[in-house]
C-alpha cells in the first residue's frame, strides 16, 4: 500500500507546524517503520517521480511506502472560511507556486504547445466529469458501513 500525505501547511485554521512538534508526517511514518520520501507537493513532475518510485517498491514486495507531499491550502477550511487568520503575502506566494500554472509552463519548456496543453485539461475535466457521475451514479452505502473498517484501540465503543 502506498500512503500519500497531501499536507497542505493548515490544520482547520492553525498552521500545523504551530501544531505539531518535531520533523513532520515523514518522521512519524518512519517511526512505525514505513519508509517515504517527502517532495514539493506543487511541482506534479517530482510528484510523479516520487510516487512512481515508491508505487514499484511497494509493486516488488518491499512492504508499504509513505509519500508526503508538501503544498499549501490557497482556501478556507471551510466554503464559508474567509481564512483572515492568513498573511496574505503567504497566500500571494503559494497563488505564485500553484502547481497547474507551473506544470504548464514546464511543459512549454519541453515543447509542448497550447493545443496540447488544451488537450490535458480537457482530459482531465472529462475524467473529473466521469467520476462525479459515476459517484452520483452510485449506490448510497448501508448505514451500518459506517462502523466497519475502523480502528479499535480497546477504548470505548459506539452503541448505535
Amino acid at each position: 500500500m502506498l500512503f500519500v500525505c497531501e499536507d497542505n501547511r493548515w490544520s482547520a485554521t492553525t498552521a500545523t507546524d504551530a501544531m505539531t512538534a518535531g520533523e513532520g508526517a515523514l518522521a512519524r511514518a518512519r517511526g512505525i517503520g514505513l519508509a517515504g520520501v517527502t517532495v514539493d507537493g506543487n511541482d506534479v513532475f517530482a510528484v510523479h517521480a516520487a510516487a512512481g518510485e515508491l508505487a514499484a517498491a511497494v509493486r516488488s514486495g518491499d512492504g508499504p511506502r509513505f509519500l508526503h507531499a508538501i503544498t499549501y491550502r490557497l482556501k478556507g477550511h471551510v466554503s464559508v472560511d474567509p481564512a483572515r487568520y492568513r498573511d496574505g503575502a503567504e497566500v500571494d506566494r503559494a497563488l505564485q507556486e500553484d502547481p497547474i500554472p507551473a506544470a504548464a509552463r514546464r511543459l512549454r519548456t519541453m515543447g509542448a504547445d497550447a493545443s496540447q496543453l488544451e488537450a490535458v485539461g480537457a482530459q482531465a475535466q472529462a475524467e473529473v466529469a466521469a467520476a462525479l457521475a459515476a459517484a452520483a451514479a452510485a449506490p448510497w452505502p448501508a448505514p451500518g458501513d459506517a462502523y466497519t473498517d475502523i480502528q479499535d484501540a480497546g477504548s470505548g465503543r459506539w452503541l448505535g
